[in-house]
């Protein structure tokens, strides 16, 4: 399985993960899972009563230029299909995994449950990539060597992936997209654009 393959695991893993969380913590549940189901499609209809289809390619491409189609080969792979990415949509893919974990871990640390729940997920991958994932999940949360990791041009889809990651009901989950924000030179209004698009809370009052 490729990295990027390795992301759309660890994404549904993360979403299933945070869920049970909810629920088990008497929460209401939905966050990561109602805004990727939307960005998907997830059966929701447009005002014209049709189906709105797949939101992330392109989302992905207005927040990156996305020129090497990485919001389609992630839709193709959450969808469980096989997916064959360029080395670069690799790399891509492999900073994007890391700031989903790094995500993950605002309000705390990834628990052992909450581990365990992502990790069943993975399915058929390498060991390199389960450790690479065991090892993001077990790291310290440290947002500003993610923030150093982004290269140019995809500060807003890292803000996007990690703000699919968050369900945004705490201190902690807002202070965390706030440093990211602003250590990518991301604007209070266009990360609050960034949250209308995918249905979530503004992070930042006008």
């Amino acid at each position: 399985m490729s990295i990027l393959g390795t992301l759309s695991k660890v994404a549904m893993g993360i979403m299933v993960a945070k869920t049970v969380g909810k629920a088990l913590g008497g929460g209401s549940g939905g966050g990561i899972s109602d805004m990727l189901g939307g960005l998907l499609g997830g059966g929701a209809k447009g005002a014209d009563g049709q189906p709105q289809g797949n939101k992330l390619p392109d989302l992905m491409g207005k927040l990156g230029g996305d020129k090497g189609g990485l919001g389609d080969l992630l839709s193709s792979a959450l969808a469980g299909n096989k997916v064959e990415p360029t080395p670069d949509q690799e790399q891509q893919a492999e900073i994007l995994l890391k700031a989903m974990i790094s995500a993950a871990k605002a309000d705390g640390e990834i628990d052992a449950q909450e581990q365990k729940k992502i990790t069943e997920h993975i399915g058929d991958v390498t060991p390199q990539e389960i450790e690479l994932v065991k090892r993001e999940m077990q790291a310290p949360l440290d947002v500003n060597s993610i923030i150093n990791s982004v290269p140019r041009g995809m500060e807003q889809q890292v803000y996007l992936m990690s703000l699919l990651t968050i369900d945004l009901d705490n201190q902690k989950e807002a202070h965390y997209l706030d440093t990211l924000a602003k250590g990518l030179n991301i604007s209070n209004q266009t990360a609050n654009d960034i949250h209308d698009q995918v249905g979530a809370p503004k992070l930042y009052n006008s």
